[in-house]
């Protein structure tokens, strides 16, 4: 609530405060050069913001110290997660480290959150010049130059309802001194079943369920180990991780209970070098990984899988032009891997190769002439680069190749629009393809046949006969800001996608899509529905359009210890959602239903504050109601109607520290050894999905229990920092 208040009062007097955050950064003092191979940089680079590990380029967006602690999370991974989903970075932003690129940004995701100095989001078309394409983003996170801790975290959750419980542990310990980090931490965790003899209202709908698992059983153990050294002008990186996972699910058939087990055993090791040769910076990877993993129910089998793999990526400038340099950057990755499965019958193997080779080249087109010089249309041209990129690829599915090019336009600092039109053929993944068959956790549908509720056992795994997909995208966007004296920052991007052959699973169950794979589903003597393959297919077509939008802002609250609150909202309207899912169907219309249908809308908002010791953060997510046809082209009685849901999660956390004590180097860290407490309350209303026919009738198996039998649920965190 002190949170809230804080916040009315900065808007009522302006956004005005005490004046601004001071950004905690325990490097060296100004100007001096600290030498520093890479991850960690050898000199200060005085490059627009002239602070150390600042990127080549001023951020669009910059979450200082105050507002990463805001955010409440455990480590650095979650805070690029989070950073991600808040301001729609999309599913594959380039991390670098202090301002350059590295071989593997994994090292760090496990430090404690205060590890960070800042994290800056980089202006749309950044990846260019980091590595990638100009349609990916770009995260710069900059690290303390020295940091130490101990910290452990104990939390127990359950839901409001009764049930299942879940029980997690997890100890680390971490150290950022010059040019070497070390990280070392092991984490366990425990779910319990969740059985229908817990849900009453759901052995009312569905009697004899007592025994069936609408959530299964789940226990998981990981370690991992990261370390970087300096090795002359190079860094060196070394990562490895290993995890056990088991997890245990019981359902009914229309032979009686069936008991599913899964597990999976993984260990993954990187190594990475990353420094300058002849004028081109270099990263360079080797990862190898080993899993074997079994499963019993659908049937009793065992893999075991071999995935060695090399990255490499260079980039320089080879030509000065007299709007900048032009930069080129190449890549190659490598892969093989190979799999086998062992079972009733004959042991069975499969390999795969796939070999990519990249490049880009970023080319300055303008750039705004000098203060006072240059003529008015100059200046207000601004400045405008293009990007240019092409890909080759060799796989066992085939052959692959990718083209993109992007037009970035900067009117102003404060003003990009941005252009990017790309066309590939990519690979499948080897889990899509080689991975055995096994039940899942039981899933309740709608019956479109029947006109009744089931519940099903989903069949999961790999298609080996699914073939390469094959994108074009294009994507129009632009974004402003920041503006003083609250941060404000915006985009909006129109995003327009074909594709052929896209892999996915199938959508609801309708009597189309039965008559299409009939294969995929299986019916017990009385024509209840008991399995659903939802391995992977391949799409005929997909055809879609979107419209994205992001709005951020930071509040300063005064006080005796500044705080802050930060509110993100993104918005995505589908504009067009067209599918072909077998040659022998009609493209239908999914935004009407046909298909299977999806929202319209999507509303996500988040609220991160801290004031002193206290911290708050909230989460919510809205989708618009939809409908799904049972016989596509038309609107009738026996329709699903998906209602719209809105869920909510809130966060409050209390740091019970011990006095804060400089370091022996003078630095002074932002969290003192001590206790913290937390409380989480994920879908605070505890609301439901639901949804009724055409008709108006309720619609089965959209009970309160049947699609989300967990509801509300609080947990309760203990940290500690010795």
């Amino acid at each position: 609530m002190q949170l809230l208040v804080c916040a009315l009062a900065a808007l009522a007097n302006g956004g005005q405060s005490a004046g601004p955050v001071p950004v905690q950064d325990h490097g060296a003092p100004a100007g001096q050069e600290v030498p520093a191979p890479l991850p960690l940089p050898q000199h200060d680079q005085i490059v627009v913001t002239g602070r150390r590990g600042a990127a080549d380029m001023a951020p669009e967006i910059e979450l200082n110290a105050e507002e990463i602690d805001a955010l409440g999370a455990y480590d650095i991974g979650e805070v690029i997660q989070r950073t991600i989903q808040s301001n729609a970075l999309g599913d594959d932003p380039v991390v670098i480290v202090n301002g350059q690129r590295v071989a593997n940004p994994g090292v760090f995701s496990r430090f404690p959150s205060d590890a960070l100095v800042r994290v800056e989001v980089l202006p749309r078309g950044a990846g260019a010049q980091y590595g990638g394409d100009s349609s990916r983003r770009v995260l710069n996170i900059v690290l303390q130059r020295r940091f130490k801790s101990r910290d452990g975290q104990f939390d127990a959750k359950a839901p409001t309802a009764g049930g299942m419980s879940s029980l997690s542990g997890d100890l680390r310990q971490g150290a950022i001194s010059g040019n070497s980090t070390t990280q070392f931490g092991i984490r366990a965790a425990r779910d319990t079943a969740l059985l229908g003899a817990e849900r009453s209202q759901y052995l009312e709908d569905h009697p004899g369920y007592e025994a069936v698992s609408l959530r299964p059983s789940v226990q998981t153990m990981d370690a991992n180990l990261a370390l970087t050294r300096a090795l002359g002008r190079w860094s060196s990186s070394l990562n490895i991780q290993g995890q056990v996972r088991s997890d245990r699910a019981i359902s009914l058939s229309g032979d009686g209970p069936i008991e599913s087990r899964h597990s999976t055993r993984n260990l993954l090791v990187i190594g990475g070098l990353s420094g300058s040769l002849l004028g081109w910076s270099l990263q360079a990877s080797l990862t190898g990984q080993l899993s074997a993993s079994s499963q019993s129910g659908l049937a009793d089998t065992a893999s075991r899988q071999q995935s060695p793999a090399t990255a490499v990526s260079a980039n320089r400038p080879v030509l000065n032009l007299p709007a900048g340099p032009v930069t080129v950057n190449l890549t190659m990755r490598a892969s093989l891997s190979r799999t086998s499965i062992l079972g009733a019958g004959p042991k069975r193997a499969f390999s795969a190769r796939d070999l990519n080779l990249g490049g880009t080249v970023s080319l300055p087109l303008w750039r705004p002439p000098s203060p006072g010089n240059g003529s008015a249309i100059a200046r207000l041209l601004g400045s405008m680069s293009a990007t240019f990129g092409g890909t080759l690829r060799q796989t066992d599915a085939g052959q692959g190749k990718g083209l993109s090019t992007g037009l970035i336009w900067m009117p102003t600092t404060k003003l990009r629009l941005i252009g990017n039109w790309s066309t590939s053929i990519d690979s499948v993944p080897d889990a899509q393809r080689f991975a055995p068959a096994y039940y899942g956790a039981p899933i309740t549908v709608f019956d479109f046949a029947t006109g009744e509720s089931a519940q099903v056992l989903p069949i999961l795994g790999g298609t080996p006969d699914l073939l390469p997909p094959r994108f074009d995208r294009i994507a129009l966007s632009a974004s402003a800001g920041p503006f003083s004296p609250w941060n404000l920052t915006g985009s909006v991007s129109l995003q327009r996608s074909n594709a052929v052959n896209g892999i996915g699973s199938l959508p609801e169950v309708t009597p189309e899509l039965e008559a299409a794979f009939p294969g995929r589903f299986t019916r017990d003597a009385g024509g209840r529905l008991t399995t659903i393959d939802r391995r992977p297919i391949n799409f005929r077509s997909t055809r879609a359009e979107s419209l994205a939008s992001n709005l951020s802002i930071t509040l300063p609250l005064g006080g005796a210890k500044p705080g802050t609150l930060r509110i993100a909202i993104n918005h995505n309207l589908q504009l067009r959602n067209l599918t072909m899912i077998h040659a022998g169907l009609p493209e239908m219309d999914r935004l009407v239903g046909d298909g299977g249908g999806v929202p319209r809308h999507q509303l996500d908002v988040q609220m991160d504050g801290r004031d002193g010791p206290w911290g708050v953060n909230l989460a919510a997510r809205w989708r618009s109601a939809y409908r799904v046809r049972r016989d596509s082209g038309r609107d009738g009685p026996e329709d699903l109607l998906v209602s719209a849901i809105g869920t909510v999660d809130l966060k409050f956390s209390y740091a019970l520290a011990r006095a804060i004590r400089p370091s022996h180097d003078g630095a002074t860290p932002r969290r003192a050894a001590g206790m913290q407490f937390g409380l989480d309350i994920d879908n605070l209303f505890d609301t439901r999905p639901s949804a009724r026919l055409g008709r108006g009738s309720p619609a089965p198996g959209y009970g309160r229990d049947d699609q989300d039998p967990v509801g509300r649920t609080i947990r309760l965190t203990v940290r500690n920092r010795f």
